[in-house]
């Protein structure tokens, strides 16, 4: 049986229970930027695989190559521009081609071993790039801000506590008391249709309940 290192076991539960993917760029990020870095790093990756603890694929998808706040709000604060909004989103991620993308997610024997939230990673190429974002948002938030990734929820445990018709957003920060204090949702391409209707419904939910929130998506650079 293998024995995890911390960096392992902080692959393998973040993708049982924070993230449904992460691309092998964002892991990466966990070894130095080396020749020798980069080596260990897909020896280690394949030991994993190996294991049974985690599934490799690489599929082409629009993904974004990097990802970026794209706006906030918080109670308070005035309604977001909806129209300008959608407009620039459109913009950038017209800016976005299909890429291979090599990422991983966590087994079933992964879950049998420690338990699992995040389930069905792999509905459908447009649900793929969707969590590749959102797995990078995930990254973002562990790297530079760790004491909210420690009280990141799911997005399978926010919907289980939601109501008929209720809005899911893709994560919540959670306070002490297990209430959510922030959604953090990841815009993809289709939250530009309809004049930014899926920014709209987001908004109207979190404004409700007057839950903050960030809206994540490609950095303005593109994401070739």
């Amino acid at each position: 049986m293998i024995t995890l290192t911390d960096r392992d076991r902080w692959i393998v539960l973040a993708l049982l229970f924070r993230v449904p993917l992460l691309a092998e760029s964002v892991l990466a990020r966990r070894w130095p930027d080396t020749d020798a870095g980069r080596e260990n790093m897909a020896r280690r990756l394949w030991q994993l695989c190996d294991a049974g603890l985690l599934a490799r694929y690489t599929l082409p998808v629009q993904a974004a190559a990097d990802v970026a706040l794209f706006y906030r709000w918080s109670p308070g604060d005035p309604d977001p521009d909806f129209g300008p909004l959608a407009w620039e989103l459109a913009r950038r991620w017209a800016a976005v081609e299909a890429r291979r993308v090599v990422f991983y997610t966590a087994t079933a024997t992964a879950a049998r071993r420690y338990g699992q939230t995040v389930r069905n990673p792999l509905r459908s190429a447009s649900a793929i790039a969707h969590n590749l974002g959102l797995g990078q948002v995930y990254d973002h938030f562990d790297l530079h801000h760790p004491a909210l990734a420690a009280a990141w929820v799911a997005e399978e445990v926010v919907a289980a506590a939601r109501g008929y018709g209720e809005k899911v957003v893709d994560a919540c920060i959670v306070d002490s008391t297990a209430t959510p204090a922030l959604a953090v949702e990841y815009a993809g391409s289709s939250y530009a249709a309809g004049n930014g209707e899926r920014l709209r419904e987001v908004h109207r939910d979190c404004a409700l309940r007057r839950l903050p929130y960030e809206m994540w998506t490609v950095s303005g650079g593109g994401g070739t």
